[in-house]
């Protein structure tokens, strides 16, 4: 775009935030207002990234007009060589910074000292500028992630530092902080969020994009949650340009997510080009990541596992690596002076506090012992038999206690059944008749109590029509329990009383 068309364009961002600001001093509901002050945030990035697009465009076209003074300056001699005042270089910056600023003077038309022009040209130079900065997690891990550089903060010595946001955050103190952006944060230096990494401009690297062309199915990455910080995943699923994307954390649920909300996982190998000196590669492998570097150097040596060499140093700061590269260690090789040695590190094994090595060789031996022990096909026979008694017996158990203490829950929820036999009813003893319409009694109760607990539940449920669906799937769920409960004790009503009946046929049939 040129530079009418992003100042135009700027004059109609500008005009939509005075209507949003005006809507917002009305009354509005509080989701109204929530809205609106989501499409106030989006209109004031939008108008800061127009400027600073505008900002590039006047830049480049002075830079074009420096160009082509420098060439007339070059020319033969028929050109001249002074240039009238009032097309000089420091009036041409001064005229142009000063109608960026927003509080500029008018009078600031005069040339400025030197000095002076050139710090505003590097601050100017480095705001908005996209980099890789470094970031030191809470467990001291040094990891680089791409930021973007916010302002220039005061020298620590000798050396500049920057003031850079992190634009893919992987934790919630690296998100930049809303508030501290619009600067009503309270919390200041004890905030959650990022208010900004103070950074040396000498740790600074090259921004790295994100490419997406080798993403597939089943590809790692890193995906924005609703939170917008970046969690790692993995692609189940690619639909014309939306990826369907699980996250590796289980709290998490499964997200459709556009390519701008993807990028490849940070902690990934770079091959570095065989033509770096090894000073280069030193600092390659002073990342926080691990880094793989090419070993074409000979095509008749053998390398083993190159591409695992570093990655015992991905959690620290790879002063290892360093150390053996002055010691004249080539990466990718084996140890020693043919390069035939190993390439994997030395595996660190924990022994039992205040053991000696005899102790300890026994404690190894007797868990390797148990280990292969584990695996014998008769020792896990012998545990599925056991575990098969324990469970017979266990369940024996409970149905004694069961049958003893008198659940009523478990008789009702039980398969409808008469527990007195078909002898004593036809005897109809005092007993029997006693015990059946003690059971009638305790049925036709619970009967009544499962009723009104339906009825309670379908009252909830018209009431709660429409409102929260999980709720209402738990109150069905409880009704349609509290039905089935009354269908089984309704058939064991009818199981006593046919009990009750042929007892009293018995007894009409033998008594005169």
């Amino acid at each position: 775009m040129d530079e009418s068309s992003l100042e135009q364009a700027i004059e109609t961002y500008t005009a939509q935030l005075q209507q949003v600001e005006a809507a917002l001093t009305c009354g509005l509901g509080s989701s109204d207002q929530e809205d609106l002050l989501k499409l106030k945030e989006d209109l004031v990035q939008l108008i800061e990234l127009t400027e600073s697009s505008l900002v590039s465009v006047k830049k480049s076209q002075l830079l074009a007009s420096l160009e082509d003074a420098t060439t007339q300056e070059n020319a033969p001699a028929e050109t001249t060589q002074e240039r009238p005042k009032d097309v000089s270089l420091d009036d041409e910056f001064t005229a142009f910074y000063s109608e960026l600023s927003e509080g500029a003077s008018e009078e600031a038309h005069g040339p400025k000292p030197d000095g002076d022009e050139n710090e505003n040209d590097e601050e100017e130079d480095i705001s908005g500028t996209k980099v890789r900065a470094p970031y030191y997690t809470s467990w001291g891990t040094l990891e680089y992630h791409n930021a973007m550089v916010v302002c220039s903060e005061e020298p620590d010595g000798e050396e500049a530092r920057v003031r850079v946001f992190y634009v893919h955050p992987t934790h919630k103190s690296m998100k930049p902080c809303e508030f501290f952006l619009e600067g009503k944060c309270r919390f200041m230096d004890s905030c959650r969020f990022s208010h900004g990494e103070v950074v040396l401009v000498s740790e600074l690297r090259d921004f790295l994009e994100a490419d997406l062309t080798n993403m597939q199915q089943g590809s790692s990455c890193l995906a924005k949650h609703e939170d917008g910080i970046w969690y790692p995943a993995k692609i189940t699923e690619i639909d014309g340009g939306f990826y369907t994307v699980k996250f590796d954390s289980s709290l998490l649920k499964e997200a459709v997510l556009e390519a701008d909300c993807l990028i490849p996982p940070l902690r990934q190998d770079e091959i570095s080009s065989s033509s770096s000196d090894s000073e280069d590669d030193l600092e390659q492998c002073d990342g926080g990541y691990a880094k793989v570097f090419g070993s074409g150097k000979e095509e008749g040596t053998v390398t083993a596992n190159s591409g695992e060499f570093c990655g015992w140093e991905a959690h620290t700061r790879g002063i290892g690596s360093k150390l053996m590269l002055k010691m004249g260690y080539e990466l990718g090789k084996g140890l020693g002076k043919t390069l035939s040695g190993r390439v994997e590190p030395v595996q660190a094994v924990v022994l039992p506090k205040g053991r000696s090595l005899d102790q300890c060789a026994e404690f190894t031996q007797r868990k390797t012992r148990a280990a292969v022990a584990k695996n014998s096909p008769a020792l896990s026979k012998r545990k599925r038999k056991r575990k098969r008694t324990s469970a017979s017996t266990r369940r024996d158990v409970f149905d004694f206690l069961n049958s003893k203490l008198g659940d009523d829950s478990a008789r009702s929820a039980s398969a409808p059944s008469c527990s007195v036999s078909g002898a004593e009813v036809y005897q109809a003893g005092k007993s029997t008749k006693r015990s059946l319409n003690v059971q009638l009694f305790q049925t036709s109760e619970r009967m009544s109590q499962v009723e009104r607990e339906i009825r309670r539940l379908t009252d909830s449920l018209s009431r709660r029509n429409g409102r929260d669906a999980a709720v209402i799937s738990h109150v069905e769920e409880k009704l349609s329990a509290s039905r089935k409960l009354l269908q089984q004790l309704k058939a064991q009503e009818q199981s006593i009383q046919r009990a009750q009946k042929k007892a009293d046929t018995h007894k009409k049939m033998t008594e005169f």
